[in-house]
């Protein structure tokens, strides 16, 4: 390798030097002619390779492209590759994290950079990358231009924690390392550090954001970065059922109600008062979960029978719930009871777990192995025999156990949370108990930084997560916090940018925020 770049011919080809920088100049007048069709042929012209700088590291994978957004064509870098977490004292490798990351070459250091993940906890990235806002977006119809990208506002890089994707611990060993809360946290702001100093980004206006267990994760990585003197422009939280405020229960269970109402409005199934104005009706419950359901749930212990009756009927009346379905002793339907109630409890009938218009047995949420393969290995070049985690299958030592599933052998372990909080949302689907026992990450990040600015962004439709409740939990905070929080309640369920609608407008509205709070 001369210059440590390689060029590469084509996915399978094999590599050879370039002969001196004249040839990377050929390349880039190339680039040029080829004007403004380019945008499919740049897909199929060789990659380059950066080279290894130290014992260990991997080469990564560069190609260059071309999208055509909604401010006019974009031309850009993707990188593919491998980041090492090394041990700080001895510089042993302990693991190998996955990332595809685009830029937009030449780099300035005033453009933002935004980090961003999927959940899980133990789920690669490929949902936020390939279905919501890079600039290459996964269809039907296969792999098109995502017009609203971020990558017009953002250079982005999507990563794979430990064991999924193409990341993985460097010995067995070293798993538990990565599979936990805090090694997590961790890992996740090493890498960061890692790949800003690998890439020369350490100056550009840094943005964090995950969905779902992402959520968590971007909350806990914002305050371990703010701990650390490092200065944080954007926290994004998608679908985390805002983990950073604490409420009492009864607040959890109160204001998950609107998202049923809106639910049973979507079937059909509220009374006709109720059907002619959902906006209407979505104010009138709220107003009724504030005013009557919450404090009724704060003192469930001195209600009366008939008050109890009474709570019963109205949840019934706003939830399309039969009253019989409604514990008069609790006065509060699980989400695992409400979405296998909604139709009668038949079990021919219940609702997705992560979108309320979708049933159970309705289509997947998740891309098939053969798509992301495609992406990947095909138009990014990153041509690795490794199995990608969970859509592809390795070899596993026979005889010998099966490999158990990442999210059996998570541990949580952050601060507040017990072995008894983490059984009984196993047991019931509820997060709520998790996200009230967590610590109160974002509040304490926003309190040290005083510029860190966020954006929550909840589904209406998602049977985890509550749009007002969100509004609610942030208006409790001092003014100098809530008025850096931005709240936004889409139509859509917990992967809400699978509705195009919402995608566009949820892209607009995140590149406007990461605008602003960049500067």
């Amino acid at each position: 390798m001369i210059g440590g770049l390689v060029e590469r011919e084509g996915r399978h080809g094999r590599s050879r030097p370039f002969a001196n920088a004249v040839g990377m100049v050929f390349g880039a007048l190339l680039l040029l002619a080829a004007g403004p069709g380019f945008a499919e042929a740049g897909r199929t012209l060789p990659s380059t390779v950066i080279a290894p700088l130290a014992a260990g590291d991997e080469p990564i994978v560069v190609t260059t492209h071309r999208v055509l957004t909604a401010h006019g064509l974009l031309s850009y870098e993707a990188r593919a590759g491998r980041i090492l977490i090394r041990n700080e004292e001895t510089g042993e490798i302990h693991g190998r994290i996955f990332f595809v990351s685009y830029t937009v070459p030449p780099s300035r250091s005033k453009r933002p950079i935004f980090f961003a993940w999927n959940g899980g906890p133990t789920v690669p990235s490929n949902l936020i990358n390939m279905e919501g806002f890079g600039p290459r977006r996964l269809t039907g119809q296969g792999m098109v231009d995502n017009a609203e990208t971020l990558l017009a506002e953002s250079d982005l890089v999507f990563f794979d924690p430990i064991e999924t994707g193409f990341s993985r611990p460097e010995k067995p060993e070293f798993a538990p390392e990565f599979l936990n809360m805090k090694g997590d946290v961790a890992t996740t702001a090493e890498f960061i550090r890692a790949y800003r100093a690998r890439f020369g980004a350490e100056e550009q206006p840094l943005f964090v954001g995950g969905e779902s267990y992402g959520a968590f994760r971007a909350a806990a990585v914002s305050d371990f970065l703010s701990q650390r003197g490092v200065k944080l422009a954007g926290t994004i939280l998608i679908s985390g059922d805002i983990p950073n405020i604490p409420m009492p229960i009864p607040f959890y269970n109160a204001m998950h109600v609107p998202a049923r109402t809106a639910t049973a409005f979507h079937y059909h199934k509220l009374p006709p008062e109720l059907m002619k104005d959902r906006d209407a009706t979505l104010r009138q419950v709220n107003d009724w979960v504030t005013s009557q359901y919450m404090p009724a749930l704060t003192n469930i212990e001195h209600l009366s029978d008939a008050e109890r009756e009474a709570i019963a009927q109205s949840l019934a009346r706003y939830t399309g719930l039969s009253p019989d379905h409604i514990d008069r002793r609790t006065l509060v339907v699980g989400v695992n009871d409400y979405r296998a109630e909604f139709f009668g409890g038949d079990g021919t009938r219940t609702l997705a777990g992560l979108d309320t218009r979708i049933l159970q047995s309705g289509p997947s949420y998740y891309a098939r192995g053969d798509q992301v393969d495609e992406y990947l290995r095909g138009e990014l070049g990153y041509s690795t025999d490794l199995a990608y985690s969970p859509f592809e299958k390795g070899y596993m030592p026979t005889p010998g156990p099966l490999r158990r599933p990442n999210y059996r052998q998570w541990l949580y372990n952050q601060d507040g949370v017990t072995p008894e909080t983490v059984a009984a949302v196993a047991a019931d689907g509820e997060v709520t108990l998790l996200a009230r026992s967590n610590p109160p990450w974002i509040v304490d990040a926003m309190r040290r930084e005083p510029d860190l600015r966020v954006f929550v962004a909840t589904g209406r439709f998602d049977p985890l997560n509550m749009c007002e409740g969100d509004v609610a939990a942030t208006a409790t905070l001092e003014s100098s916090l809530s008025a850096r929080i931005i709240n936004r309640c889409y139509e859509g369920g917990h992967v809400m940018y699978r509705d195009e609608p919402v995608r566009v407008q949820m892209s607009r509205e995140l590149a406007e925020f990461i605008h602003l709070a960049a500067r």
